[in-house]
């Protein structure tokens, strides 16, 4: 069986696209495993995202910020969808691997944020996350153009 990979993306992976990679991991789709990644990662996952990830009961000790790069060298796990999460996109968009998706949800860490944004955004990755499995595009592979 093949295992199919959806890759989220965000400038510094280091809340949204967690965020999303944990929440997604947490479902246990058959088939299906998720990656984050950004193209100026930081060194640390922000700590208000974990925070908020705890309080929802997902595991996040594991997660570390990544370079999209990594995702791009042979031998890399195959991305099959890869959704962009920033309203700013790399220049080289293009070259990003699988179908591409663009969600644009909102940097909780902008601005004078605080445990609330965080939350929000949690809210947010999780209603876009249902409607994608709802979807059916996950579960059926003539749902989504993947490649091969």
């Amino acid at each position: 069986m093949h295992i199919q990979s959806v890759l989220f993306v965000g400038r510094r992976n280091a809340a949204r696209s967690v965020m999303a990679e944990i929440c997604f991991n947490a479902v246990e789709l058959p088939s299906w495993r998720a990656f984050s990644a950004g193209w100026q990662p930081v060194e640390k996952v922000d700590r208000h995202a974990l925070h908020v990830l705890a309080e929802g009961g997902f595991p996040s000790d594991t997660v570390t910020p990544k370079p999209v790069d990594i995702f791009l060298q042979p031998g890399a796990p195959r991305v099959d969808l890869c959704i962009f999460l920033d309203k700013k996109l790399p220049a080289n968009v293009a070259a990003y691997p699988g179908v591409r998706e663009f969600w644009q949800i909102a940097d909780p860490s902008h601005g004078n944020s605080g445990p609330a944004a965080y939350r929000d955004t949690l809210m947010s990755i999780t209603g876009r996350l249902s409607e994608l499995i709802l979807s059916g595009r996950l579960a059926h592979p003539d749902g989504l153009p993947l490649a091969s």
